[in-house]
Protein backbone atom coordinates (compact mmCIF):
# COMPACT_ATOMS: atom_id res chain seq x y z
CA UNK A 1 0.00 0.00 0.00
CA UNK A 2 0.93 3.88 -0.27
CA UNK A 3 1.82 5.68 2.86
CA UNK A 4 3.09 9.15 4.01
CA UNK A 5 5.90 8.07 6.20
CA UNK A 6 7.76 10.71 8.53
CA UNK A 7 11.61 9.19 8.30
CA UNK A 8 14.76 10.96 8.67
CA UNK A 9 13.46 14.35 9.00
CA UNK A 10 11.55 14.50 5.81
CA UNK A 11 8.39 13.07 4.65
CA UNK A 12 8.21 10.78 1.44
CA UNK A 13 5.20 8.58 -0.53
CA UNK A 14 6.63 4.97 0.22
CA UNK A 15 5.37 1.91 -0.32
CA UNK A 16 4.30 -0.72 2.26
CA UNK A 17 3.24 -3.86 3.06
CA UNK A 18 -0.59 -3.85 3.55
CA UNK A 19 -1.34 -4.07 7.44
CA UNK A 20 -2.96 -7.48 8.40
CA UNK A 21 -6.16 -7.96 10.96
CA UNK A 22 -5.23 -9.17 14.12
CA UNK A 23 -6.93 -9.19 17.69
CA UNK A 24 -8.97 -6.70 18.57
CA UNK A 25 -8.46 -4.48 15.41
CA UNK A 26 -10.24 -3.98 12.71
CA UNK A 27 -8.65 -3.01 9.48
CA UNK A 28 -9.84 0.12 7.86
CA UNK A 29 -9.48 1.74 4.15
CA UNK A 30 -8.85 5.21 4.34
CA UNK A 31 -10.70 7.58 2.52
CA UNK A 32 -9.98 11.24 3.68
CA UNK A 33 -7.25 12.45 5.98
CA UNK A 34 -6.50 16.29 6.89
CA UNK A 35 -2.56 17.89 7.21
CA UNK A 36 -3.65 19.97 10.36
CA UNK A 37 -1.13 22.13 12.12
CA UNK A 38 0.15 18.95 14.65
CA UNK A 39 1.11 16.76 11.38
CA UNK A 40 3.34 20.18 10.47
CA UNK A 41 4.53 19.46 13.67
CA UNK A 42 5.58 16.16 13.37
CA UNK A 43 7.51 16.81 10.45
CA UNK A 44 9.46 19.64 11.93
CA UNK A 45 10.55 17.57 14.38
CA UNK A 46 7.64 16.40 17.05
CA UNK A 47 8.34 13.02 18.46
CA UNK A 48 7.12 10.61 21.08
CA UNK A 49 7.97 11.00 24.77
CA UNK A 50 11.22 9.29 25.31
CA UNK A 51 12.32 9.55 21.67
CA UNK A 52 15.27 11.50 19.79
CA UNK A 53 13.86 13.55 17.01
CA UNK A 54 14.41 12.30 13.64
CA UNK A 55 15.07 8.75 14.91
CA UNK A 56 11.24 7.17 14.65
CA UNK A 57 9.65 6.10 11.34
CA UNK A 58 6.02 6.22 11.13
CA UNK A 59 3.08 7.01 9.15
CA UNK A 60 2.05 10.50 8.98
CA UNK A 61 -1.57 11.71 9.90
CA UNK A 62 -3.65 11.92 13.18
CA UNK A 63 -7.36 12.69 11.73
CA UNK A 64 -8.66 10.39 9.06
CA UNK A 65 -12.37 8.52 7.67
CA UNK A 66 -13.04 5.25 6.61
CA UNK A 67 -14.27 2.28 6.08
CA UNK A 68 -13.97 -1.05 7.84
CA UNK A 69 -12.80 -3.77 5.37
CA UNK A 70 -12.22 -6.74 7.44
CA UNK A 71 -13.89 -6.95 11.24
CA UNK A 72 -13.41 -10.58 11.43
CA UNK A 73 -10.86 -10.41 14.61
CA UNK A 74 -12.19 -7.07 16.10
CA UNK A 75 -14.03 -8.97 18.68
CA UNK A 76 -18.18 -8.50 19.29
CA UNK A 77 -18.34 -5.24 19.45
CA UNK A 78 -16.26 -4.50 16.48
CA UNK A 79 -17.97 -2.41 14.01
CA UNK A 80 -18.95 -4.31 10.69
CA UNK A 81 -17.61 -4.69 7.50
CA UNK A 82 -18.22 -1.82 5.39
CA UNK A 83 -19.18 0.38 8.19
CA UNK A 84 -18.21 4.18 7.99
CA UNK A 85 -15.89 5.34 11.05
CA UNK A 86 -13.99 8.33 12.26
CA UNK A 87 -10.64 7.43 14.14
CA UNK A 88 -10.07 8.12 17.52
CA UNK A 89 -6.09 9.11 17.29
CA UNK A 90 -5.14 8.35 20.90
CA UNK A 91 -4.61 4.12 21.44
CA UNK A 92 -5.26 2.77 24.87
CA UNK A 93 -4.45 -0.48 26.66
CA UNK A 94 -7.67 -0.74 28.20
CA UNK A 95 -6.47 -2.50 31.30
CA UNK A 96 -3.80 0.14 33.17
CA UNK A 97 -5.49 1.86 36.21
CA UNK A 98 -5.88 5.25 34.30
CA UNK A 99 -8.27 3.34 31.12
CA UNK A 100 -9.90 1.82 34.63
CA UNK A 101 -10.89 5.14 36.32
CA UNK A 102 -11.79 6.57 33.01
CA UNK A 103 -8.82 8.26 31.77
CA UNK A 104 -8.32 6.19 29.02
CA UNK A 105 -7.08 9.64 26.46
CA UNK A 106 -4.22 9.41 29.00
CA UNK A 107 -3.38 5.68 29.52
CA UNK A 108 0.30 4.91 30.89
CA UNK A 109 0.61 3.07 27.28
CA UNK A 110 -0.78 5.69 24.89
CA UNK A 111 -0.20 6.02 21.42
CA UNK A 112 -0.98 8.45 19.45
CA UNK A 113 -1.75 8.21 15.31
CA UNK A 114 0.92 9.55 13.24
CA UNK A 115 2.96 10.04 16.39
CA UNK A 116 4.10 7.10 17.58
CA UNK A 117 1.48 4.46 16.87
CA UNK A 118 1.71 2.19 13.83
CA UNK A 119 -1.09 3.39 12.27
CA UNK A 120 -1.25 6.91 10.59
CA UNK A 121 -4.42 8.56 8.35
CA UNK A 122 -2.24 8.74 5.40
CA UNK A 123 -1.60 5.51 3.93
CA UNK A 124 -4.32 3.65 2.29
CA UNK A 125 -5.14 0.90 4.99
CA UNK A 126 -5.02 1.39 8.73
CA UNK A 127 -5.20 -1.17 11.36
CA UNK A 128 -7.51 0.53 14.30
CA UNK A 129 -8.33 -0.91 17.82
CA UNK A 130 -11.72 -1.23 17.53
CA UNK A 131 -12.78 0.77 19.93
CA UNK A 132 -10.98 3.28 18.47
CA UNK A 133 -13.64 3.09 15.44
CA UNK A 134 -16.63 5.29 15.56
CA UNK A 135 -19.39 5.39 13.54
CA UNK A 136 -20.05 8.36 10.99
CA UNK A 137 -23.74 9.57 11.26
CA UNK A 138 -25.67 8.77 8.14
CA UNK A 139 -26.12 12.33 7.30
CA UNK A 140 -22.68 13.39 7.80
CA UNK A 141 -20.46 13.12 4.93
CA UNK A 142 -16.40 12.24 5.07
CA UNK A 143 -15.18 15.45 4.00
CA UNK A 144 -16.97 17.10 7.51
CA UNK A 145 -16.15 14.11 9.50
CA UNK A 146 -12.23 14.14 9.04
CA UNK A 147 -12.64 17.07 10.82
CA UNK A 148 -13.69 15.50 14.15
CA UNK A 149 -10.27 15.15 15.60
CA UNK A 150 -9.29 18.75 15.25
CA UNK A 151 -13.00 19.91 17.02
CA UNK A 152 -12.46 17.67 19.66
CA UNK A 153 -9.43 19.31 20.51
CA UNK A 154 -11.36 22.92 20.52
CA UNK A 155 -13.87 21.41 22.38
CA UNK A 156 -11.92 19.69 25.15
CA UNK A 157 -10.00 23.29 25.45
CA UNK A 158 -12.82 25.44 25.84
CA UNK A 159 -14.32 22.73 28.45
CA UNK A 160 -11.03 23.10 30.33
CA UNK A 161 -11.21 26.44 30.57
CA UNK A 162 -14.98 26.49 31.82
CA UNK A 163 -16.07 29.37 29.26
CA UNK A 164 -19.77 29.27 29.79
CA UNK A 165 -20.75 32.37 32.07
CA UNK A 166 -17.10 34.14 31.69
CA UNK A 167 -17.53 37.74 30.25
CA UNK A 168 -14.64 38.11 28.61
CA UNK A 169 -12.76 35.36 26.99
CA UNK A 170 -9.85 35.21 24.41
CA UNK A 171 -8.49 32.59 22.08
CA UNK A 172 -5.07 33.38 21.04
CA UNK A 173 -4.02 31.45 17.68
CA UNK A 174 -3.82 31.69 14.03
CA UNK A 175 -4.47 28.43 13.21
CA UNK A 176 -6.91 25.95 12.87
CA UNK A 177 -7.45 24.64 15.94
CA UNK A 178 -7.48 28.63 17.07
CA UNK A 179 -10.74 29.22 14.70
CA UNK A 180 -12.37 25.99 15.83
CA UNK A 181 -11.64 26.80 19.38
CA UNK A 182 -12.97 30.51 19.32
CA UNK A 183 -15.99 28.95 17.15
CA UNK A 184 -17.04 26.46 20.22
CA UNK A 185 -16.45 29.15 22.74
CA UNK A 186 -18.68 31.69 21.43
CA UNK A 187 -21.61 28.78 21.82
CA UNK A 188 -20.88 28.54 25.24
CA UNK A 189 -20.33 32.95 25.38
CA UNK A 190 -21.20 35.21 22.52
CA UNK A 191 -18.48 37.17 23.87
CA UNK A 192 -15.45 34.81 22.91
CA UNK A 193 -13.20 37.10 20.37
CA UNK A 194 -10.18 35.52 18.33
CA UNK A 195 -7.02 37.24 18.57
CA UNK A 196 -4.34 36.29 16.08
CA UNK A 197 -1.35 38.10 14.35
CA UNK A 198 -2.69 36.65 10.75
CA UNK A 199 -4.55 39.07 8.86
CA UNK A 200 -6.23 35.70 6.90
CA UNK A 201 -6.78 34.45 9.53
CA UNK A 202 -8.89 37.59 11.36
CA UNK A 203 -10.55 37.94 7.79
CA UNK A 204 -11.85 34.15 8.39
CA UNK A 205 -13.07 34.54 11.80
CA UNK A 206 -15.05 37.90 10.27
CA UNK A 207 -16.54 35.21 7.82
CA UNK A 208 -17.68 32.98 10.86
CA UNK A 209 -18.92 35.97 12.53
CA UNK A 210 -16.54 36.24 15.37
CA UNK A 211 -15.47 38.53 17.35
CA UNK A 212 -12.09 39.17 17.16
CA UNK A 213 -8.43 41.24 17.13
CA UNK A 214 -5.30 41.84 15.83
CA UNK A 215 -2.39 40.30 18.04
CA UNK A 216 -0.52 43.86 18.19
CA UNK A 217 -3.65 46.01 19.35
CA UNK A 218 -4.78 43.97 22.50
CA UNK A 219 -3.81 45.62 25.35
CA UNK A 220 -2.50 43.33 28.55
CA UNK A 221 -4.76 44.97 31.18
CA UNK A 222 -5.08 42.09 32.56
CA UNK A 223 -9.41 41.91 31.92
CA UNK A 224 -10.14 38.50 30.54
CA UNK A 225 -11.53 36.22 32.82
CA UNK A 226 -10.47 33.39 30.33
CA UNK A 227 -7.63 32.81 27.25
CA UNK A 228 -7.01 29.90 25.38
CA UNK A 229 -3.58 29.91 23.63
CA UNK A 230 -3.69 27.46 21.04
CA UNK A 231 -0.45 28.06 19.47
CA UNK A 232 2.43 27.65 22.19
CA UNK A 233 5.09 29.97 21.66
CA UNK A 234 6.84 31.78 24.45
CA UNK A 235 4.81 35.22 23.21
CA UNK A 236 1.71 33.86 23.17
CA UNK A 237 1.99 32.31 26.57
CA UNK A 238 3.81 35.42 27.71
CA UNK A 239 0.77 37.28 26.66
CA UNK A 240 -1.90 34.90 27.46
CA UNK A 241 -0.67 35.32 31.38
CA UNK A 242 -0.55 39.37 30.96
CA UNK A 243 -3.89 39.38 29.03
CA UNK A 244 -5.75 37.81 32.13
CA UNK A 245 -7.40 38.84 35.57
CA UNK A 246 -6.30 37.95 38.71
CA UNK A 247 -7.34 34.45 39.92
CA UNK A 248 -8.31 34.25 36.13
CA UNK A 249 -8.22 30.89 34.25
CA UNK A 250 -5.45 30.47 31.20
CA UNK A 251 -5.60 27.04 29.21
CA UNK A 252 -2.32 25.75 26.69
CA UNK A 253 -3.85 23.85 23.74
CA UNK A 254 -0.84 24.48 21.73
CA UNK A 255 1.56 21.30 20.87
CA UNK A 256 4.51 22.35 19.33
CA UNK A 257 7.82 21.71 18.29
CA UNK A 258 8.99 25.27 19.70
CA UNK A 259 11.54 26.34 22.54
CA UNK A 260 10.39 25.98 25.85
CA UNK A 261 7.68 28.41 27.24
CA UNK A 262 9.41 31.28 29.93
CA UNK A 263 6.69 32.79 32.09
CA UNK A 264 6.82 35.00 34.96
CA UNK A 265 6.12 32.30 38.00
CA UNK A 266 5.61 35.45 40.52
CA UNK A 267 3.46 37.02 38.14
CA UNK A 268 1.15 33.90 38.16
CA UNK A 269 1.40 33.18 41.89
CA UNK A 270 0.40 36.74 42.95
CA UNK A 271 -2.40 37.30 40.93
CA UNK A 272 -3.41 33.36 41.84
CA UNK A 273 -4.08 32.38 37.86
CA UNK A 274 -5.07 28.96 37.17
CA UNK A 275 -3.72 27.17 34.59
CA UNK A 276 -4.72 24.16 32.53
CA UNK A 277 -3.46 21.96 29.94
CA UNK A 278 -5.27 20.64 26.95
CA UNK A 279 -4.86 18.57 24.53
CA UNK A 280 -6.75 15.56 22.32
CA UNK A 281 -9.91 14.24 23.45
CA UNK A 282 -13.27 11.41 22.50
CA UNK A 283 -14.37 12.64 18.97
CA UNK A 284 -18.14 11.60 20.06
CA UNK A 285 -19.20 15.14 20.90
CA UNK A 286 -17.31 16.78 17.31
CA UNK A 287 -19.15 14.37 15.21
CA UNK A 288 -22.34 14.89 16.91
CA UNK A 289 -21.74 18.78 16.02
CA UNK A 290 -20.91 18.35 12.87
CA UNK A 291 -24.11 15.51 11.99
CA UNK A 292 -25.80 18.55 13.32
CA UNK A 293 -24.10 21.33 11.14
CA UNK A 294 -23.29 23.37 14.61
CA UNK A 295 -20.05 24.24 12.88
CA UNK A 296 -19.10 23.89 9.29
CA UNK A 297 -15.58 23.49 8.93
CA UNK A 298 -15.59 24.10 4.85
CA UNK A 299 -14.03 27.42 5.06
CA UNK A 300 -10.99 26.03 6.84
CA UNK A 301 -10.20 24.11 3.83
CA UNK A 302 -7.24 25.32 1.80
CA UNK A 303 -6.30 23.00 -0.44
CA UNK A 304 -7.57 19.56 -1.62
CA UNK A 305 -5.23 17.03 -2.65
CA UNK A 306 -4.40 13.15 -3.63
CA UNK A 307 -2.15 11.04 -1.62
CA UNK A 308 0.42 11.48 -4.00
CA UNK A 309 0.88 15.29 -4.03
CA UNK A 310 0.12 14.90 0.13
CA UNK A 311 4.07 14.90 0.98
CA UNK A 312 4.04 18.57 -0.79
CA UNK A 313 0.66 19.46 1.22
CA UNK A 314 2.97 19.66 4.40
CA UNK A 315 4.75 22.24 3.42
CA UNK A 316 1.95 24.25 2.59
CA UNK A 317 0.69 24.68 6.40
CA UNK A 318 3.33 27.31 7.03
CA UNK A 319 1.79 29.55 4.42
CA UNK A 320 0.04 31.93 5.78
CA UNK A 321 -4.05 31.31 5.77
CA UNK A 322 -3.85 27.71 4.92
CA UNK A 323 -5.52 25.89 7.86
CA UNK A 324 -6.08 22.42 6.76
CA UNK A 325 -4.99 20.55 3.63
CA UNK A 326 -7.82 17.55 2.73
CA UNK A 327 -6.66 14.84 0.73
CA UNK A 328 -8.50 12.30 -0.74
CA UNK A 329 -6.53 8.94 0.06
CA UNK A 330 -9.55 6.60 -1.55
CA UNK A 331 -12.81 6.45 -3.15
Amino acid sequence: MRALVVRGGGVELSSLPRPAARDGHVLVRVTHALVTPFEREVVRGLHPLGAEPNTVTRILGSSFVGVVEDASRGGASAPSRGTRVAIQPVFSCGICDRCGSGLAIHCLARMIAGLDAPAGGLAEFASIPAANCVEIPRDLDDERAVFAVPLARAIEAVRRGGIEGRSFASVLGDDLFAVLAALIGREENPLTRLVSSSPQTLEIASKYGLRNRAFAETGRRGDQELVIDMTGSGESAAAAARMVRARGHVVFGGITTRAPVGVDLSHLALDEIEIYGSGFAPIDGALDRLARRAIDPSPLVSRRVGLAEAARATALLGDPGVFAVLVQVSR
